[in-house]
């Protein structure tokens, strides 16, 4: 739904109390909206809902008291409107209202029954090897960051995020903040700054994963996505002035080092299901992605899917 006819929709939402029983199950109390789903009402989280009933749902966060968040980040990091739903780049999010009753249909793509564009991964958990958290000590790696693999599969429990909405301010700038119950000193904007970078990149890896089939596509059709992404990433080695996270560099400004271009391919590996693998230090690193059992050669922007590589190569999950 465009964004100017929801906000038509919710303000004669607002202005016919009368139409209630008509829209849905919103229900108005005070200056809250609630939603009546059959007698339960929404409560602590996200609810897809085609109010208008126009076959295309949006959605909407709502705390403990079953109000629904506007003009706000939510508790679990995304963005809603004065509307109360759910926006990424100041455009609402929308899937097929068929999707909340077990159908196909997300936008232009068509994904297995259940998907959640929101939470893309969280189907694949174990299927993939998604579960965090992470053993590292045994090789294994995440999707750019713990947070952000929690976030794309829906294991909230393991996301960790500043929460600065109390903070008290010290000397020099700095703020309190607390994570999972421990104290860090930040500045208010390197908070700012590692709270835009993890939700740009989230929102790249949602339109990344819910703009293709990906549950249904073979291995080679899944590397060949990868391939695409790595081909728009130009070589440099100038941080000047940029930002030094690394997937922030090579997925949003699309430039990268061969040490960051391995180890995006390798994120992008992981949040597609194909075991990777990096090889090499000091002058220069390169990757390599396994595709049904088989390992190909990737170097900077270029993945060869077109040979097997003849090389000895130890893939990990």
């Amino acid at each position: 739904m465009k964004k100017q006819v929801l906000t038509v929709f919710m303000a004669g939402i607002l202005t016919a109390s009368m139409s209630m029983t008509a829209l849905a199950g919103w229900e108005q109390e005070g200056n809250n909206w609630k939603y009546n789903d059959n007698g339960t009402y929404a409560t602590n989280g996200w609810k897809w809902i085609d109010g208008d009933n126009n076959g295309i749902a949006e959605s909407y966060y709502f705390d403990n008291n079953g109000y629904m968040l506007v003009n706000t980040t939510t508790p679990d990091g995304y963005t809603v409107n004065a509307d109360g739903a759910w926006i990424v780049e100041g455009e609402i999010q929308t899937q097929g209202a068929a999707a909340n009753h077990g159908g196909a249909a997300t936008g232009e793509v068509n994904h297995n029954a259940g998907y959640d564009p929101a939470h893309p991964l969280a189907g694949k958990i174990d299927e993939w090897n998604l579960r965090l958290p992470v053993d590292y000590l045994n090789g294994k790696m995440d999707i750019c960051s713990e947070s952000l693999q929690a976030r794309l599969t829906n294991q909230m429990e393991y996301y960790n995020y500043l929460d600065i909405s109390n903070y008290a301010t010290l000397q020099d700038g700095m703020y309190i903040a607390e994570r999972n119950g421990t104290t860090y000193y930040v500045s208010k904007e390197d908070y700012e700054e590692s709270i835009m970078l993890e939700n740009t990149l989230y929102e790249w890896f949602c339109n990344w994963l819910n703009g293709m089939d990906f549950e249904n596509m073979t291995e080679m059709e899944r590397a060949k996505e990868i391939q695409k992404v790595m081909a728009k990433i130009k070589y440099g080695t100038d941080t000047t002035g940029k930002t030094r996270y690394t997937y922030y560099r090579t997925l949003i400004m699309q430039e990268g080092n061969c040490a960051e271009t391995a180890m995006t391919a390798r994120a992008l590996a992981k949040a597609l299901g194909l075991k990777s693998a990096i090889l090499g230090a000091g002058a220069h690193v390169v990757y390599y992605i396994q595709v049904d059992g088989v390992a190909y050669f990737g170097e900077d922007d270029r993945l060869n899917l077109d040979f097997p590589t003849p090389d000895h190569v130890f893939f990990v999950d």
